[in-house]
């Protein structure tokens, strides 16, 4: 029996969100992304796209855009190519515009990404190759040289120069007028720590997207005077570890597959790879 994958928009967030939460809450740590970003909307947000892909009447992707760039895939359940391309098909036709970007499961989106190529004509370029990682027990405890403590207002000046280097670093620059509002929304909301020594904030790291059992770890980050000393390292280990014991189950992270030492340092912490994930833009 051939498959049927029907795509279906959703215009009223609250309805979109009662039909997809449970789905996306069987793999908390996969839909980390787009589960933190669900929870942080208002009421009364308007995303730009909301839709579902069912297959044979059963949910088996998710879509969701708040970002003018990208739209976020779930974990999928979409495996034969005649979907792929029903998918890709359905999602031109139903899009309110040119489709700006997709991020998600590395397999699935690149698939998708190259029907739409087909489809519209356009060109895409590959963004950032990345692996999701998962935790449930810190098997690296943190240097005792130092102590991890939340960020304040009077530490802005430095913390939002890190923001900036840290987004340039990661070819998503913003201007300093942005990472300075960005440092602030971190630092009202208690969420960035910095790795301390010896009174001087030496590397950070942000704790962010809550779900029920997982939070994220993101924002890492060490200026380049303090590498190759252990301390983002520090810094990973120990929020983490306070994370666990606020009562999360697990810790998940986001690396840059070009960037093999910090894969490196993430799995002697004990972080252990669950899916790559891939980001896309179009032009």
């Amino acid at each position: 029996m051939k498959s049927m994958l029907e795509l279906t928009r959703y215009d009223h967030l609250r309805l979109f969100k009662k039909d997809v939460l449970g789905y996306l809450e069987q793999y908390e740590v996969e839909n980390n992304l787009i589960l933190g970003v669900l929870h942080s909307l208002s009421t009364d947000a308007t995303p730009t796209f909301m839709a579902t892909a069912t297959v044979n009447q059963g949910l088996a992707l998710v879509m969701l855009q708040t970002h003018p760039r990208q739209i976020i895939l779930s974990r999928h359940l979409i495996n034969e190519e005649d979907e792929v391309k029903r998918l890709a098909k359905q999602l031109v036709s139903v899009y309110p515009s040119d489709i700006p970007g997709l991020i998600g499961e590395n397999k699935l989106t690149k698939r998708l990404a190259d029907e739409i190529v087909k489809l519209t004509d356009c060109d895409l370029t590959i963004n950032m190759n990345q692996r999701i990682y998962r935790l449930d027990e810190v098997k690296k405890e943190a240097a005792p040289t130092g102590v991890l403590r939340i960020v304040e207002r009077e530490d802005l000046p430095l913390i939002k120069n890190w923001v900036y280097q840290f987004c340039e670093e990661v070819d998503m620059a913003i201007s300093y007028e942005e990472a300075e509002e960005k440092a602030i929304q971190f630092i009202e909301k208690g969420t960035l720590h910095a790795w301390v020594m010896e009174g001087r904030c030496v590397a950070m790291a942000a704790a962010s997207r809550p779900t029920k059992t997982n939070i994220n770890i993101s924002l890492v980050y060490t200026p380049k005077q303090e590498r190759k000393k252990g301390y983002a390292s520090s810094c990973v280990s120990a929020l983490t570890t306070m994370m666990l014991e606020q009562g999360y189950k697990s810790t998940s992270l986001y690396t840059d597959l070009a960037n093999p030492t910090s894969n490196k340092i993430y799995m002697e912490i004990g972080y252990t790879p669950i899916m790559d994930s891939i980001a896309i833009h179009f032009s």
